[in-house]
């Protein structure tokens, strides 16, 4: 009878100790993840501050809608990028992708449907597309490695997936801090290259990601 209840009791205290080990690393991340968003927007405003440095008017134009609709659509991106971030390091959670990033897709596509501002698709320079896409990748790759390094404390499976939405979010933080350099303030704009350009970071991160985040 002892025979047959060792294999149970080992099998109890082998499910305890991976549930007590979830749970610490679930801990973990949660203070390590936050950590990481904090030093992503620090490094990434510190790199557009560098490479474009902010634009002259910022002051005045801190609460006009142009503006405010750069801000706030960064801001839904990288939410829903976070809670990609947080789902995906989380053995047996399946991203639900399009929930968390409905609220920014919905809000971007309405701005680009109803843009009156009358400036044009690809900016006010020739240079400027360049420039957005360019200075928001530049700024997003801090943030990339600090995100990445924050999911080693959780335990992702899929690291493909895991890198790309690293990415993801790392590229929403890079075209926030952007914002404060853009030029460019027609809403379609900001949906169509700011968007490009968190693209170009995901697909870095999906890329880069699985020699990262390897166990």
């Amino acid at each position: 009878m002892n025979d047959n209840r060792q294999p149970t009791d080992d099998l109890i205290r082998g499910l305890a100790s991976q549930a007590g080990r979830r749970s610490s690393l679930s801990f973990r991340f949660s203070i390590v993840l936050p950590v990481a968003l904090a030093f992503s927007i620090l490094a990434a405003t510190g790199v557009v501050v560098m490479i474009a440095g902010p634009r002259s008017d910022l002051m005045q134009i801190l609460p006009t809608w142009t503006f405010l609709f750069k801000v706030i659509g960064m801001v839904l991106v990288a939410v829903g990028g976070f809670q990609l971030v947080w789902t995906v390091v989380q053995p047996g959670q399946v991203p639900r992708t399009v929930i968390f990033l409905a609220p920014a897709l919905a809000f971007l596509l309405i701005g680009a449907l109803f843009d009156r501002s009358g400036f044009p698709l690809l900016g006010v320079h020739t240079y400027s597309v360049l420039n957005c896409a360019g200075t928001i990748i530049m700024a997003s790759i801090p943030a990339l490695a600090a995100i990445l390094s924050a999911m080693r404390a959780g335990t992702p499976t899929r690291l493909s997936q895991a890198g790309a939405i690293a990415g993801f979010l790392a590229g929403s933080v890079g075209g926030l801090a952007y914002t404060i350099a853009c030029l460019n303030d027609g809403a379609a704009f900001v949906a169509v290259w700011y968007s490009i350009a968190i693209a170009c970071v995901t697909a870095l991160g999906a890329l880069i990601g699985p020699k990262l985040l390897r166990w």
